[in-house]
């Protein structure tokens, strides 16, 4: 047994090693060409420089400009609201309607003011025909004092042609004259004073009915289209508070609500380009019109009248040549301020620190600082006032 069991020892290292090589020649070729390649180190690339950008000072104009969102608006554009508070009787126009000046467009529940109107004007009447009755009654009495008075004077001259007269018949007559004088003096008076104060009263109780009806309606002030109207019968409203819009659309402009930086920048006056949104290949040429208070002409705000803050900008061409209409759309670009035949740089090509400007001039191989003052800075150019030459090269940052 022990012989046998020498004998299988090495028969079987010698399967067992055959075994080994047969499983390593087994092997895929890619894992044996990973392993090689991930023993061969790459290469590291050379760092690449990158390039500044380089300008050149150039001569020619800085325009200076803000740009903004508008809207085609009326010129002649009113909010209307009642003047005391109460509650919707009748709407008498909707929206988008035409009205002419003096129309009604609403009105509050004023039954009672219109009752106290009808009570003031029969009042009225009657003070009004009172005194027409006293101012005839009191011209035929003159008629009959005058008359009086002319015949106690011929009475009086008879007495005194007749020598049969007595002394104290010619003094009765006289005091007759005198008497009848006193008459026609106190007729010549007119009529009482009370008279006409009650007709005076009536008309005052109506104007003021009137006003407190014409404060319960709003009343179109002029000839437009109806905007807005935000009423409906029986709606509570507040006086003073806009319910309607009323806009004289035959004349059309361009309002915008700007920021107060560019309120301070602009002018009135100041020339504006302006490009519609639903036409942006084309151009049209305006200027500003007015400003809201304090920058302009605007209304100090002090009324509600007066409230408008936004500024407003004409249009040269006409609604019908241009093709714009109520509501469209704009981008009004306003020229602030134009120099022609200066230095200017790209805005990229000046530097700033710690509030010193500079640039940084290329002279052949040799770069150096160089301070410079600045005049008008566009979006695109900035002006050079000191510091720079035209023609020379610039490096940016």
């Amino acid at each position: 047994m022990s012989v046998k069991r020498n004998l299988l020892i090495p028969i079987c290292a010698a399967l067992l090693a055959g075994a080994l090589l047969a499983g390593c020649a087994l092997l895929p070729a890619t894992r044996t060409e990973q392993v090689a390649a991930e023993a061969t180190p790459t290469p590291i690339p050379t760092a690449q420089v990158a390039l500044k950008p380089v300008y050149q000072v150039q001569e020619g104009e800085v325009i200076k400009s803000t740009t903004f969102a508008g809207r085609i608006s009326p010129v002649v554009e009113e909010e209307l609201f009642f003047r005391v508070d109460g509650r919707v009787r009748t709407v008498f126009f909707k929206r988008n309607e035409s009205l002419k000046k003096g129309d009604v467009i609403a009105e509050l529940e004023i039954d009672a003011l219109e009752r106290e109107l009808k009570a003031a004007e029969l009042e009225s009447e009657r003070a009004v025909a009172t005194l027409a009755e006293a101012e005839r009654t009191l011209q035929l009495d003159r008629k009959v004092a005058q008359t009086r008075l002319e015949m106690a004077q011929i009475q009086l001259k008879a007495l005194d042609a007749n020598r049969q007269s007595t002394h104290g018949e010619v003094d009765m007559q006289a005091k007759e004259v005198e008497l009848a004088q006193l008459a026609v003096d106190r007729l010549s008076e007119g009529v009482s004073s009370l008279l006409k104060n009650d007709v005076t009263r009536a008309q005052y109780a109506i104007e003021k009915l009137n006003q407190e009806i014409a404060e319960a309606r709003i009343i179109a002030p002029f000839d437009g289209k109806l905007l807005s109207v935000n009423l409906t019968p029986g709606k509570a409203v507040t006086a003073y508070i806009p319910v309607a819009t009323l806009a004289d659309v035959s004349e059309l402009e361009i309002s915008a609500d700007l920021l107060s930086d560019q309120l301070q920048q602009m002018a009135e006056g100041m020339l504006a380009t302006i490009v519609l949104s639903n036409r942006p290949g084309v151009s049209l040429h305006g200027q500003v019109r007015r400003m809201p208070y304090p920058y302009g002409s605007g209304g100090s705000g002090q009324t509600l009248e007066e409230k408008d803050k936004t500024t407003r900008a004409t249009i040269q061409e006409s609604a019908a040549d241009a093709g714009y209409e109520l509501g469209d759309l704009v981008r009004v670009t306003v020229e602030i301020e134009r120099k022609p035949n200066v230095l200017w740089l790209p805005p990229q090509a000046i530097r700033n620190f710690n509030g010193r400007r500079f640039a940084v001039v290329q002279d052949g191989d040799v770069q150096r600082r160089v301070d410079v003052k600045i005049g008008i800075q566009a979006e695109e150019r900035v002006e050079i006032e000191e510091g720079l030459q035209a023609g020379q090269t610039v490096v940016g940052p």
